[in-house]
């Protein structure tokens, strides 16, 4: 964040800088690609636009929280441009789906997410048809598969504390079978792409995937491809043999939210996504509480959410923010995007040329909507082994972290500081230091500005005076030696553990 930006949070007061938050205005994704596929010859979308689109949100809009929002939950519901290849309009309009709603009800994005085209095609459920003997046919299990293991239940039943509840001999007790599975996945058929015609049948796998508007509206169901016989689901329930593919869909999506884990669950990655990896279960059974009930008797309303997330006393605390379990590693990008925003990074055309940062040796190891599997890049429940293993404690972030990784981003940042600039031709995004720069005579001022800056005031004495006498031994008789006491400090900073380690 610039300097603005945080006097006027600590000016506004956390409830109002919320407020503004959930009404600020966001980009639109889809319509970013509309005005840039005519940088093409002919006019076409490709798949670097959809990237640029999510960083320019990132690095000019005002509606940071919800991009942050978006970003966290589209690491719960994934898609991801590895395997199989999507459309631009595919991955652009799925992003506008999940800022849309971020602040929303959680039972309104599972059905959104559930009918999107993009989710349907990465996990298999468009085109997905009812039983068919002769020709060897199923559902497709796929998507009823991961809408119940990451996106909504998981694999055991919890307590609203997050903990595994237990059976009568000590052992976890399943959410579901394969029995649910295949339920789900009759519940879940007989839906295409928006444009084919259900009066049609053999128009149900006939869709033009190459046309843009399939890809940014929802599907449309086939009564005639979808399973007509009961299906078994969540607890005690079983649909009625015969309903209609919009009844059995909303149904079946009914049976998961209602669910009791689906609060602990979605809470707990949202807490370690936005706040720390190790909450408490006290955290996380508050947190549970917003998502069960918003205090209107409304569940799912995740706005509630994500202020039980971001205003909980273990969240603002500084005495909780001193433990040592307390903490989680900003994500890669996330520190890319802190650097970028505090630096003023401008390009001369206004957009950017952020494509591709998934390389461990030369990049970040991360970029969004290329995440290795519908798994992200790392897991909710990733031990690093060692220390933190032995200590019972989680560090997803690491998962994606090695000595390689490490390297690669040091290199990445120090080159991102030496050369002044991200990226290439008038898209590149040119650093501002000279801020920085009118503060380097004095290296405990500029020092200051860095803490406020990258480290959110958190920055620790031995980083301050690793940085003290690094900037002392260095000149300062002109513009040059300025320009690089301030480059020296940013390239120390990106290394910092107090600063990789958010608190």
């Amino acid at each position: 964040q610039s300097v603005n930006e945080i006097d006027a949070l600590q000016s506004q007061g956390l409830a109002h800088w919320l407020w503004s938050q959930f009404n600020a205005p966001t980009l639109q994704h889809t319509s970013y690609l509309a005005v840039q596929s005519f940088r093409k010859n002919p006019a076409k979308a490709v798949d670097e636009m959809s990237y640029e689109a999510i960083w320019q949100q990132w690095l000019t809009g005002t509606d940071q929280l919800r991009g942050r929002m978006a970003f966290a939950l589209s690491q719960i519901l994934v898609i991801s441009n590895i395997a199989p290849d999507l459309r631009p309009y595919a991955m652009s309009s799925y992003m506008d789906l999940l800022n849309r709603n971020a602040f929303g009800n959680y039972r309104t994005l599972l059905k959104e997410v559930t009918l999107h085209p993009a989710m349907g095609y990465y996990l298999n459920m468009i085109e997905s048809e009812k039983d068919d003997a002769k020709r060897g046919i199923h559902p497709n299990e796929n998507y009823a598969r991961e809408i119940l293991q990451l996106f909504s239940i998981g694999l055991v039943e919890l307590n609203p504390d997050g903990s595994t509840r237990l059976d009568a001999t000590g052992k976890s007790i399943p959410t579901y079978t394969e029995t649910e599975i295949k339920g789900f996945a009759k519940a879940f058929s007989g839906w295409t792409f928006a444009w084919q015609n259900p009066a049609d049948p053999k128009s149900f796998h006939r869709a033009d995937e190459n046309l843009d508007s399939n890809w940014t509206a929802p599907m449309r169901a086939f009564p005639s491809m979808h399973s007509a016989e009961p299906k078994k689901l969540l607890g005690n329930v079983t649909l009625a043999a015969n309903q209609s593919p919009e009844k059995d869909l909303d149904d079946a999506l009914d049976n998961i939210f209602n669910h009791s884990n689906v609060g602990p669950f979605i809470g707990r990655q949202l807490i370690q996504r936005l706040v720390t990896s190790n909450p408490s279960p006290a955290y996380i059974q508050r947190v549970t509480h917003a998502f069960n009930n918003n205090g209107s008797g409304v569940r799912g309303d995740l706005k509630a959410v994500v202020q039980a997330v971001l205003l909980d006393s273990e969240a603002r605390a500084p005495a909780e923010q001193q433990a040592p379990n307390f903490g989680k590693q900003r994500e890669p990008v996330i520190r890319f995007a802190t650097y970028l925003r505090a630096l003023g990074a401008k390009s001369s055309n206004g957009i950017n040329t952020i494509h591709y940062l998934d390389g461990a040796d030369d990049a970040l190891g991360q970029s969004p909507l290329l995440a290795p599997s519908v798994f992200n890049f790392f897991s909710p429940s990733y031990r690093q082994p060692g220390a933190v293993a032995h200590a019972g404690l989680v560090s997803p972030e690491f998962q994606i972290t090695t000595e390689t990784s490490v390297v690669g981003s040091l290199n990445f940042f120090a080159r991102l500081i030496n050369d002044e600039a991200y990226g290439w031709g008038p898209g590149r995004l040119v650093l501002n230091l000279l801020p920085l720069m009118a503060l380097a005579t004095v290296p405990i001022s500029l020092i200051d500005r860095l803490d406020v800056l990258l480290f959110a005031y958190q920055m620790s004495s031995s980083t301050r005076a690793r940085l003290v006498q690094m900037l002392n031994a260095m000149p300062q008789k002109s513009q040059w030696d300025l320009k690089n006491r301030v480059k020296a400090a940013l390239i120390v900073t990106a290394l910092s553990p107090d600063f990789v380690i958010q608190k």
